[in-house]
């Protein structure tokens, strides 16, 4: 039926009610009545004074399941569960009494068992000299479902069914308060997992999501009913942990780190991440729920920074983060205007003859104000923040040509693995050789071997088509991480730097040596160059030699000087001859 028809009925309705002899609107014609409802879209009945069933429509029908023979003349009673039947008569006798339009909203259990929202519009009638009710009804129940389903949405993760943001800060405020008002200890715990966008990249956003949902269970497995778990962002999850006694926050988070360790069963393929944890207590003196946030977050930071452990939130916190976010800012105008960043130069030298054959490129800098930065701040900053693909860039572009002039000397380039996800790395590494001029032989990349591990496909690509063109890569820190010989055999590579932290103990400890000559003979075996750093005394250079190591780096040689300090380092080896080439 058109929306126009419906609104003719209904005024046609109106006024054959509104032909009353007395106060309430008169029914004449019972069987008129039925036609003209059997037209109507909406379920619509008559009932006495009594509740008995006296008229319904086939709209009616439909919405309670029932045939008219099964009811007319039947009371409510009869036909429903006693507290709903009551629920009917109520509202029935309510319009009867006031002989006003009632509109009311219930939940009811149809004849076929089916839980309807029904929005019942009721007034009363005359009919044969007594009051009646004429009621319309409409099933909202699928509108009811949305708005409920709405509201959910609105502090729930539609993933996971976890707590979302907003209603963690809710209940946040609320613990706040009870601390406040001596009601226990909490806990804020804020989580990030770590390895996850490998899953994602190796096994598809199916199995990340997989994983997500597995991760949110056993989560809420670990805490009590009452407590809170959250999914605040992509792969950050936050419980809020409530104990009116002692709270062990060390061991909660232990768990946490636990639970995060043990594989994920994803789709075709089992999956293995870990997870940073940042904790700030709840208690006394605890403020707003955004403060107690940006402290477990504060916490959480810290904790990435060597991942897959647990940092609880101090003050000390605070200035650290304050202080990274001060070199942060220096760092960026430094790369807009290249003041304070200088480029040092370690050399190599050949093991078997002393002769400097290349330098490592070491980026330096010093700021007005912060004095000296220490490199592993300011390019743990850089990585952490984007900067290290401006950063890098700069040092590899001032490193090649540097070099580019100095006869067969070779330059080494470190690369973290930020630089390896950029897509336009590659480009920028052939761009760089193209405008000094420098060989693409006498450029070494030197890659961490964690760097490399927990690199994709696309990485280990990127890397081999880089040493198709000519460009040389070396394996650093080699022996520190976990898959050293795998990555051997996958990964085509000239050269590995064996670890500072073997090198100074070789001549001392058996261990060290023993691993400083196995590196060296695998080396010779696989036809790779071997580089030990770190060297600072002639003892260990003399093991270093008789080891087997083709190249030598340390303070024994130099340590990293500017750029104008490299003619001084090259006269200091006599075996070195004039490298510059004419022009």
């Amino acid at each position: 039926m058109t929306q126009a028809a419906h609104a003719v009925l209904t005024e046609a309705v109106a006024d054959w009610a509104s032909d009353s002899c007395g106060e309430n609107p008169v029914i004449h014609d019972l069987a008129g009545w039925s036609k003209v409802l059997e037209l109507m879209p909406t379920a619509m009945f008559i009932r006495d004074a009594r509740h008995r069933w006296v008229l319904v429509n086939r709209m009616g029908c439909e919405y309670f399941g029932i045939h008219p023979d099964e009811v007319i003349g039947r009371s409510d009673s009869e036909l429903f569960p006693p507290d709903q039947a009551a629920r009917f008569a109520a509202g029935d006798d309510a319009v009867l009494r006031s002989h006003e339009v009632v509109e009311t909203e219930e939940t009811v259990t149809d004849l076929q068992g089916r839980v309807r929202t029904l929005l019942t519009r009721k007034t009363c009638v005359e009919l044969d000299g007594t009051p009646h009710v004429l009621a319309s009804v409409t099933d909202i129940t699928e509108l009811r479902e949305s708005e409920a389903h709405v509201r959910w949405l609105a502090c729930h993760d539609a993933l996971t069914g976890l707590s979302n943001r907003t209603a963690l800060f809710s209940r946040l405020d609320a613990a706040i308060a009870r601390a406040a008002g001596g009601g226990g200890k909490a806990a804020l715990f804020y989580l990030d997992l770590d390895g996850f966008k490998r899953v994602n990249d190796t096994y598809g956003h199916l199995a990340g999501d997989e994983l997500l949902v597995q991760f949110g269970t056993r989560l809420r497995n670990l805490v009590a009913p009452g407590d809170t778990v959250a999914r605040i962002g992509g792969d950050e999850f936050a419980l809020l942990v409530e104990d009116g006694g002692d709270l062990d926050i060390e061991a909660v988070a232990e768990k946490i780190l636990v639970l995060a360790s043990m594989p994920f069963d994803v789709p075709a393929n089992t999956a293995f991440i870990g997870t940073s944890v940042g904790v700030v207590p709840i208690d006394a003196d605890a403020v707003a729920a955004g403060e107690m946030a940006r402290k477990a977050d504060s916490a959480l930071y810290e904790a990435k920074r060597a991942r897959n452990r647990h940092v609880i939130y101090t003050n000390e916190l605070d200035n650290a983060l304050a202080h990274r976010r001060k070199v942060e800012i220096a760092l960026r105008q430094a790369l807009r205007t290249g003041e304070g960043l200088d480029c040092y130069y370690q050399p190599l030298v050949r093991a078997s003859d002393g002769k400097v054959i290349g330098f490592e490129a070491l980026a330096r800098w010093r700021h007005a104000e912060l004095g000296a930065v220490p490199p592993v701040q300011f390019i743990g900053v850089a990585e952490e923040t984007g900067l290290i693909g401006a950063l890098g860039e700069w040092i590899l572009r001032t490193a090649c040509m540097r070099l580019a002039p100095m006869g067969d000397m070779f330059v080494a380039v470190n690369v973290s693995a930020v630089q390896l996800r950029d897509d336009r790395f590659a480009a920028m590494v052939l761009n760089a050789l193209a405008e000094s001029g420098l060989p693409p032989h006498r450029l070494e990349l030197e890659i961490t071997e964690t760097a490399i591990v927990n690199a994709d496909s696309t990485t280990v690509r990127l890397l081999k088509n880089l040493r198709r063109d000519g460009v040389r890569i070396s394996l650093d820190d080699f022996g520190t991480g976990y898959s050293s010989l795998t990555l051997l055999k996958d990964l085509d590579v000239d050269k590995v730097k064996i670890d500072r932290s073997f090198v100074q103990m070789a001549p001392f400890a058996d261990d060290s040596a023993a691993i400083v000559r196995a590196v060296s003979n695998l080396g010779a075996a696989l036809g790779l160059c071997v580089v030990a750093e770190g060297v600072e005394t002639e003892q260990q250079r003399a093991f270093l030699r008789e080891a087997g190591c083709d190249e030598l780096q340390g303070y024994l040689f130099s340590a990293a000087v500017p750029q104008e300090g490299i003619d001084r380092v090259l006269g200091f080896f006599p075996a070195n001859e004039p490298v510059y080439s004419a022009g």
